[in-house]
């Protein structure tokens, strides 16, 4: 590293040599005596690095002591049982009971099959479910739920008895991680499902795949943008490069807004922030370009549609502050308008009133360590996956 009289004499001399004043005496004086503006420059230079060097040198050591504050302040929360790599390889189920209610339970062989959605959900600690205690409060369940509720609308209008999910994720895990070591369970659940032999073929395919990846690029500081967006494709390739997943739906989740989260101090806040939002635009192009080839490659079959989307994540608080109109039709069959919040569409079967609905803030969403999604943030993320794969399906068959 250099030492700061070198750091300052850089300094200096870029300033100097970057003055117009400086470029007209270099040409017509070279050898003349340095000015007394020359000197004056020289001295402000100096001045200038100097307060830089400080500046950089405090701000780093408020930022350091805010992470260790933040690491130390922050409770570590559990995972559900049976997580990460020991989800139950058979997958759970969602279905409704006797009584219409929907049940989570551990997959049950039968000697009829049901005709199930499958969905499998690879990522890092949302996936695991960090902060739940069951896979049924978890995203992984939440978002099975959020299907289990609409089978009788999506995919062309066919209709399901159950939805099965599998859910493989581990927290910590950047993106180049999640593709050496969640990719290779998603696989295998595929193989698996081929070896369950069905004439009809129904029994042998996902029919979505939800991938969760970039937060702990983002708080990784050796991850960059471009080998971010070089992760992110190559992790999108190592999924397409079996067969049987190459026209699997894909719904890929865009990154919080690290600056509204509430568990961090400004301005760590603002840095991860800034660094979140430039995380998401390589997020971004690495998804677009998946689909521009997508396209390309349909175009052959006389279909220009993708087959992989990516969900940004609507703010919490943007949605909590806002009341919106919602058309429905009334007993007398005229169309009426009723103020509806437009948080309900994304709670899923959660009862709760609008008042109450309207006293939410952004900590009713997360588990205690004011990070992960807890009971409601996950309910409303499930359901936002859920959009993202209607509006999927309705693309692909040209609604």
């Amino acid at each position: 590293m250099p030492t700061s009289r070198s750091f300052y004499s850089s300094l200096s001399s870029l300033l100097l040599t970057s003055s117009p004043a400086h470029r007209q005496r270099r040409l017509h004086h070279r050898h003349s005596k340095k000015s007394y503006l020359d000197e004056y420059i020289s001295n402000a230079a100096k001045k200038l690095a100097k307060l830089i060097l400080r500046a950089s040198i405090t701000t780093s050591a408020v930022l350091v002591l805010q992470l260790l504050y933040v690491v130390w302040r922050t409770p570590r929360l559990p995972p559900p049982p049976l997580s990460g790599v020991d989800f139950v390889r058979e997958g759970r189920t969602v279905a409704k009971n006797h009584d219409g209610d929907l049940v989570d339970e551990n997959y049950v062989w039968k000697e009829k099959k049901q005709k199930e959605f499958r969905i499998v959900l690879i990522g890092d600690s949302p996936v695991e479910g960090i902060g739940n205690t069951h896979h049924h409060l978890a995203l992984s369940g939440s978002t099975a739920k959020a299907f289990a509720q609409t089978l009788t609308t999506i995919d062309e209008g066919d209709c399901y008895d159950c939805v099965r999910y599998w859910s493989y994720g581990k927290s910590g895990l950047t993106a180049r991680e999640i593709e050496e070591g969640m990719v290779p369970y998603l696989h295998c659940v595929q193989k698996s499902l081929q070896d369950d032999d069905d004439s009809d073929g129904q029994h042998t395919m996902i029919h979505a795949i939800v991938l969760l990846c970039g937060v702990n690029n983002v708080l990784d500081m050796n991850s960059t943008t471009s080998s971010f967006y070089s992760d992110v494709h190559s992790l999108i390739q190592s999924i397409r490069n079996n067969s049987q997943l190459s026209s699997t739906p894909l719904i890929v989740l865009g990154l919080p807004d690290f600056s509204k989260l509430p568990f961090l101090p400004w301005p760590l806040a603002f840095v991860l922030g800034y660094r979140g939002r430039m995380m998401q635009i390589m997020l971004e192009k690495a998804v677009r370009e998946v689909q521009l080839k997508e396209r390309e490659s349909n175009v052959v079959n006389n279909d220009g549609k993708v087959r992989t989307v990516l969900k940004v994540i609507p703010d919490v608080q943007t949605v909590l502050g806002s009341i919106g109109y919602h058309r429905c039709d009334g007993d007398d069959t005229t169309l009426k308008m009723k103020l509806v919040h437009p948080l309900l569409k994304y709670l899923g079967g959660i009862q709760l009133a609008q008042d109450k609905i309207a006293a939410l803030g952004m900590t009713d969403f997360l588990c205690d360590d004011g990070f992960h999604p807890g009971e409601l943030g996950t309910v409303y993320v499930g359901n936002l996956i859920r959009e993202a794969y209607e509006e999927l399906v309705d693309d692909a068959v040209g609604r």
